[in-house]
């Protein structure tokens, strides 16, 4: 298992542990000048990082800084903080910040910013998803301007890689709620740049911040421009109207053909699999979900889909340190499907559909997802076409971006994506605990709600020992197995165009839509 898995178990065993600051990224060993145009699909609805549920997007990572980062192997590294102890009951942190660290603005940046940003997150609750990341912090003390103790009342093993996320500047916000609109649109920061022009649905333009606690990045200017049509960002990419852009697996091939750019392929934790919602009768019982499970070949999504660039998914963990040793549990399997399906009490009808009894209703649903993300639409025809030749009456139905983001709780089934590279409560905890429910202001989007994996859920947080949490998730895994909230398709591989002389860019195991590819954008050059 990965030392930076077992950070908090090890801490139960030492009275203190000082982490000291180390580097970040490699030099980029190029000169300083120019202008980085990218492309990609995604907008957030804000740039507010403590709005942002564990994906944070190129532009806020940009933008902002946390106590902690993360570092290419994703391990926890300084990041505001210069050092950090850890009292032996792990119920103390005590972090001790760099000296002069400024905001965008030229403001100091304090003890008090850090204490506003917690106080501030954990009384948003439901308006802020990452508040469940704090509630095991009872008190935040600022003995002076560089010194933060937080307290707990209990062990929280996630902490240092929940404080990743960015800090808030309290001089701005005071008095204001969390979701100020103002500041989710124009945002004051502390990370490597800073916020030039932003025009919602067309680009963010960026400039390099001379007071860095690392220095003035090399790169003056970067510009993230919002094309979400994946054909669209592929055309200006060819045409020279962005220097870069985001990739789907399909385009990968055409672009390395074209000689002033490179593709940047890297790893990640992110996976897509049909999610169901759980308020509608038909997938109630978890034997049609397994079955659906055994009914796609993933290995056949991944080859055609994918192009290869990806693997089979059978779990939200398959890229952690913390994935269940065993056989998969999952695999393409038709004769498990007609055992399980019979089980449950259909047979199949004179359309070769599973029906209640033979001549009932049908395990009839509406796949949907985002229509302008085309991997998704070729995962979402793909698994349909292999779920209605195995008898499931599935409606393929993409839908636009926009409507999607207002009708959460009307979809029947969609094809999702989640997942990070980093502790594995940031993979699981939001959108399988049923305190997390879309309802109740979470990322439980399907509103799945299973007793066992949530005492596994919260033992996983509150283990203090490595042998502890290594049980607790592979009895979460155990749980999500027998009662599995999706159908599971494939982790991917993420694909990046950039100029060919672009120097810098460090290969690491990535999060979901492929963020964290600028995570030491600071170090980049144009050669």
């Amino acid at each position: 298992m990965q030392k930076s898995a077992l950070v908090i178990g090890a801490l139960a065993a030492v009275t203190s542990l000082l982490v000291t600051a180390c580097g970040t990224g490699g030099d980029a060993g190029g000169r300083a000048g120019g202008t980085f145009t990218y492309a990609l699909g995604d907008e957030p609805e804000t740039l507010n990082p403590a709005l942002q549920d564990e994906h944070t997007d190129p532009v806020t990572e940009l933008l902002f800084r946390g106590l902690t980062r993360h570092d290419a192997a994703n391990r926890v590294v300084p990041g505001l903080a210069a050092s950090w102890r850890v009292s032996r009951d792990a119920r103390e942190y005590t972090f001790t910040l760099r000296p002069g660290l400024t905001w965008h603005d030229g403001r100091p940046l304090t003890s008090r910013d850090v204490r506003f940003t917690i106080d501030t997150v954990k009384a948003a609750a439901a308006d802020a998803p990452l508040s469940r990341n704090l509630e095991a912090v009872t008190a935040v003390e600022t003995p002076d301007d560089t010194t933060v103790r937080l307290r707990l009342s209990r062990p929280f093993a996630p902490l240092l890689d929940a404080l990743a996320m960015g800090v808030l500047p309290e001089h701005v916000l005071r008095g204001k709620k969390i979701t100020d609109a103002a500041f989710g649109r124009s945002p004051v920061g502390s990370g490597p740049f800073r916020l030039v022009t932003y025009k919602p649905g067309q680009y963010a333009e960026l400039e390099a911040f001379g007071g860095y606690y690392e220095g003035r990045p090399r790169l003056p200017k970067i510009i993230i421009r919002y094309v979400p049509d994946d054909t669209a960002r592929l055309i200006a990419l060819r045409n020279g109207e962005v220097d870069g852009a985001h990739l789907q697996p399909q385009q990968v091939a055409q672009v390395r053909r074209d000689g002033r750019v490179r593709v940047e392929t890297y790893p990640t934790a992110d996976y897509r699999a049909l999610m169901f919602n759980f308020k509608k009768p038909v997938f109630a019982d978890k034997r049609i979900r397994r079955a659906m499970n055994f009914a796609v070949d993933r290995d056949a999504i991944v080859a055609s889909v994918l192009q290869g660039q990806g693997s089979p998914a059978t779990g939200p963990l398959d890229q952690s340190p913390y994935k269940a040793g065993g056989p998969a549990p999952f695999r393409y399997d038709p004769a498990e499907v007609g055992e399980l399906m019979r089980d449950a009490g259909y047979a199949r009808n004179a359309q070769g559909l599973w029906a209640r009894g033979g001549n009932g209703a049908t395990v009839r649903f509406e796949l949907s997802t985002f229509a302008e993300d085309s991997a998704r639409v070729a995962i979402l025809n793909v698994a349909a076409t292999q779920l209605k030749a195995q008898g499931f009456d599935v409606v393929p139905n993409p839908r636009p971006r926009d409507w999607v983001r207002k009708h959460w709780g009307d979809l029947e089934a969609f094809v999702v994506g989640w997942g990070t590279p980093y502790d594995p409560d940031t993979s699981v905890y939001g959108p399988f605990h049923s305190s997390q429910a879309l309802d109740k202001g979470g990322s439980n989007y399907g509103t799945y709600a299973n007793r066992d994996v949530d005492k596994a859920l919260d033992r996983g947080r509150d283990a203090s020992d490595p042998s502890g949490r290594e049980a607790a998730y592979a009895d979460f895994q155990k749980a999500l197995a027998e009662d599995p909230p999706f159908v599971w398709i494939s982790y991917l591989q993420t694909s990046n165009a950039v100029p060919a002389s672009l120097k810098g860019p460090a290969r690491r195991t990535l999060g979901h839509h492929g963020y964290g590819f600028f995570w030491n954008a600071e170090k980049w050059a144009l050669s």
